[in-house]
């Protein structure tokens, strides 16, 4: 055996299903991800390959919020939140969350959605990014901060992920992607809205985006993403006045990219080319294009894209018959309608920033709560927190009792050093082998404590107990050290009942020659 440790990966065993589905996603197969997903998850459900099922059903829900369907996706985030418990890493639940804000926002429940971005943005951004699971719940919480035309928080998790170097280039690419179409959108939002000097450094950086993702698309050796990247600057360009580049960007992009409804590089392709089509004299097609981002932005509420067709379609009126009523109506509604978008999202920002504080004050005073009932050596709960179960005379406990057989000798011959750690090292062992509803107290210095509630397999808890610390590896903490405990059971009864009669039990252990159970 080597001596060298291998990081556990956060993939499970059938990974490759969920990478298949999750490039279905990207490339906007929306239908056929959301096959392959549910297909998948039922697989590795019976495999026991929890890991790739929570992304499976990640992925389904993002593929359903993809194609419009909202409340169905509401419903996979919830599945998902289930899935996860209580005891799950908190960037998954912040995915989860940013999952289920998304489509609740286009369900319309707008204040239920900013709770979720409140907590998941809190997570998100509680330390560095250094994994690939904190990377994609800091983009799943900033596309859901991009649904709700929040785009400064948005672009600050947007440019946190762009400046990361060890993701593969595809993840790079793909992040690249969503940063180049949020400049886009916010760009587009202010030159709607009337005002167009603000919009022109956010179409700078789109294009500066943009130019990142056709290096990185050619890195990856992933023609469709240069293809929309090139859709992205041809937009830009026409929105700009650079009408010569913009078609010579868009001939390639259009022989290589499929315009698919779920990518919001298809809206953004569909009104390059209605410009396009119009400056060339084709106003039929322009129209069509443009019904198209419209009919689209009705079902997935893609709001920017579909008021900027409508403003286009405006531009175009005027440029072939001149300014009319109509097409000055049409203006004037894609201004108002946006100008609206805008100044309700400067509300939904004080919100958010509401809500954070009010959960970081929350969440900071249930820390120093439970800072009060913790044990600062084990992160057991101390006994404070013992004292507050005792005080349930009316609820009714199993009690284990373990005491470390020999432990002043194990400090004496190791070291107090090696003893902390014995400490810590049962600790975890008792932690992980318990109920999510059993109570884990360090009783004393070297006692704990466990409260099974109602008592039911309180006696088979610490047969298992004595079991996971016997075979435990201890010559890793010191050469020649072992460790066993001796174990005491009691209950059902109150808490002060069965603690006290599983300590007498644990002293008839001892005297009967340690490393055994005695049951009261």
């Amino acid at each position: 055996m080597g001596t060298e440790l291998e990081p556990v990966s956060p993939f499970g065993p059938f990974d490759p299903l969920a990478e298949w589905a999750h490039k279905l996603y990207l490339d906007g197969y929306g239908e056929r991800a959301i096959a392959a997903s549910r297909e998948a998850l039922a697989f590795c459900e019976a495999a026991g390959d929890e890991r790739t099922a929570r992304y499976l059903q990640f992925i389904c829900g993002v593929a359903l919020h993809q194609l419009g369907r909202a409340a169905e996706a509401s419903e996979e985030a919830g599945h998902l939140l289930r899935r996860l418990g209580t005891g799950a890493d908190p960037v998954w639940r912040a995915k989860a969350l940013a999952l289920l804000a998304e489509s609740r926002v286009d369900l319309g429940m707008t204040a239920l959605a900013m709770d979720h971005l409140a907590e998941g943005k809190l997570i998100v951004s509680a330390q560095p990014i250094r994994t690939y699971d904190h990377l994609s719940a800091t983009m799943s919480v900033a596309l859901a901060l991009n649904a709700l035309a929040l785009f400064e928080p948005a672009d600050e998790l947007m440019v946190q992920m762009l400046a990361l170097t060890f993701p593969p280039a595809r993840v790079r690419l793909n992040v690249a992607q969503e940063a180049a179409v949020l400049q886009v959108a916010w760009g587009s939002m202010l030159e709607v809205a009337g005002r167009a000097e603000e919009a022109w450094p956010h179409y700078t950086e789109a294009l500066a985006r943009a130019a990142r993702m056709r290096q990185l698309a050619a890195e990856a050796d992933y023609p469709e993403m240069l293809a929309r990247a090139e859709a992205v600057e041809a937009f830009v360009l026409q929105r700009t006045g650079d009408t010569d580049l913009a078609q010579a960007r868009l001939r390639p992009a259009m022989d290589a990219f499929r315009l698919r409804e779920e990518l919001a590089e298809t809206q953004i392709a569909r009104i390059a080319l209605a410009m396009v089509a119009s400056d060339a004299g084709d106003r039929a097609a322009a129209a069509d294009l443009l019904a198209a981002v419209q009919r689209v932005s009705s079902a997935t509420q893609l709001d920017v894209w579909g008021l900027t067709a409508l403003a286009v379609r405006a531009r175009n009126a005027v440029l072939h018959d001149g300014r009319s009523e109509a097409a000055d109506a049409l203006e004037l509604l894609a201004q108002v309608s946006l100008t609206r978008l805008w100044e309700d999202r400067e509300s939904r920002f004080e919100a958010l920033q509401d809500r954070m504080r009010q959960r970081e004050m929350a969440e900071q005073h249930e820390r120093l709560g439970r800072a009060s009932l913790v044990d600062p050596m084990t992160g057991l709960g101390n006994r404070r927190r013992l004292q507050q179960v005792l005080e349930r005379p009316d609820q009714r406990f199993g009690a284990v009792l373990l005491d470390v057989d020999r432990f002043r000798a194990v400090n004496d011959e190791h070291g107090h050093d090696a003893g902390d750690a014995v400490l810590r090292r049962i600790a975890d062992l008792v932690q992980r082998n318990v109920g999510d509803d059993d109570i884990v107290v360090r009783y004393g210095a070297d006692e704990f404590v466990v409260l099974v509630p109602g008592g039911r397999g309180a006696e088979q808890t610490a047969e298992r107990l004595l079991e996971v610390v016997r075979k435990e590896p201890w010559l890793e903490i010191s050469l020649g050290l072992r460790v066993t405990v001796s174990a005491g059971v009691a209950g059902p009864a109150s808490a002060a009942e069965a603690v006290a009669a599983a300590d007498r039990a644990v002293l008839d252990a001892k005297r009967s020659g340690r490393d055994r159970l005695v049951a009261s």
